[in-house]
């Protein structure tokens, strides 16, 4: 009879996601104090993700002990990079940018769209958040995670006294096998500190205010320096006190490994009623990481969005050409260089285009910008590209008209 549940002896393999999702959110995230000490499927994932947390090194010179990338204990999305980001003043590009500014560019894309209007080909929206608070060069945050360890304990506990009462002493060395090695795992994790770090930027630095650049979704970022940097360049690591630590997480990403095999070659051996209570400790371990996997994504835009960055002001705007969205994005930024800008956010090289990003510079240096009919100097293009220039002049003025009646909104 005992073979009918030898599935029960897999559940190692299974389970992964809301496994890893699962550490990463109580132990690095939250930090709860009480450990995991409950038996729990997705043990070999959660193993190997351990040894390549040890694995991961981060070099840290300017603070003691050893830091870790969070982002190898699970997927990692929560601290993947972000879009390209273009500062207005400075002039500097960033390929990539941080975890926080992945994370604004979500939010972003959320939030209602107030509609400027005029034609639409490529439609793309311009968010505005207004960074007021500078972050400090160091951070240490704790997210909270409403979820009751006490209950999967409990019940792990319940199996494992369940099993010694009917005398299945194979069954109850593995849940306790299975207690041991996901209490100790978590308790390791709970060694790290979760550090958020920004460049400590220059006294006299120009204004930070830039744009993050997803494609047809870009995000205004305006505040000084070091508030911006805090976005663009800032990062999270996992802060341990030393090579013991490590150590003992590479020891616990191999007990996990070993758990999984060992589970499966024992629990077959146990009895029916046994190997019963051994999924019912794994069905409750397995719900109870679920509920808080699912509470991931919210704990960490909380963390980001409201203790790290004091909830910024954001608003979100459509455009029905990227020719509008580029002008828009030019006035709310007002940087000096704005042909050059223009250049980056449309790179056609035509003369039309040329001429174009000429006129716009030119004349949104004025203090009522106009863009009614095509200039008398521009005699020198087709019937076909005199067309263009003027349908390229009206989205200007388009961007120009929807920006002045949204003046008097807080950019």
């Amino acid at each position: 009879m005992s073979e009918t549940l030898y599935t029960s002896a897999l559940l190692g393999f299974v389970g992964s996601d809301e496994q890893l999702g699962a550490a990463q959110t109580s132990n690095v995230f939250a930090r709860k104090a009480m450990p995991s000490v409950f038996n729990a499927p997705g043990s070999y994932a959660a193993g190997r993700s351990l040894v390549a947390l040890e694995r991961s090194r981060v070099f840290d010179a300017l603070h003691p002990g050893v830091s870790a990338d969070p982002a190898a204990l699970s997927a990692g999305s929560n601290f993947a990079n972000g879009p390209k980001y273009i500062a207005s003043f400075s002039g500097t590009v960033l390929p990539s940018t941080g975890s926080l500014a992945k994370t604004l560019l979500e939010r972003s894309r959320m939030l209602p769209l107030d509609v400027i209007g005029g034609r639409v080909t490529t439609p793309s929206s311009v968010t505005v958040v207004e960074l007021v608070d500078a972050l400090e060069s160091e951070v240490h945050p704790t997210a909270k995670v409403h979820a009751p360890v006490i209950i999967p304990v409990v019940a792990s506990a319940t199996a494992a006294v369940a099993s010694a009462v009917i005398g299945d002493w194979e069954i109850l060395s593995m849940i306790l096998l299975g207690m041991v090695c996901n209490g100790l795992s978590s308790s390791a994790l709970k060694q790290g500190d979760l550090t958020f770090t920004r460049p400590v930027t220059t006294a006299g630095a120009p204004a930070g205010d830039g744009y993050l650049d997803a494609g047809t979704e870009l995000v205004v970022l305006k505040g000084s320096e070091s508030a911006v940097a805090s976005v663009t360049r800032g990062r999270f690591t996992l802060r341990y006190k030393d090579e013991r630590v490590y150590r003992w997480i590479a020891t616990c990403g191999t007990l996990m490994t070993a758990q999984c095999f060992i589970q499966l070659l024992i629990v077959p051996q146990g009895t029916f009623y046994g190997q019963i209570l051994f999924l019912f400790s794994m069905v409750i371990s397995w719900l109870y990481n679920a509920h808080v996997a699912r509470q991931e994504k919210a704990a960490w835009d909380r963390l980001v969005l409201e203790d790290l960055l004091k909830a910024p002001s954001m608003k979100r705007y459509s455009l029905g050409t990227r020719a509008a969205t580029a002008v828009f994005l030019m006035q709310l930024l007002k940087p000096d260089n704005i042909e050059e800008q223009l250049a980056l956010l449309l790179p056609n090289n035509t003369p039309v285009w040329r001429y174009w990003r000429q006129t716009v510079a030119r004349r949104l240096q004025e203090e009522k910008p106009s863009f009614a009919g095509v200039p008398i100097d521009a005699t020198a293009f087709r019937p076909d590209e005199l067309t263009l220039l003027n349908t390229l002049l009206t989205d200007a003025q388009t961007a120009v008209d929807g920006y002045t009646k949204l003046s008097g909104a807080k950019f």
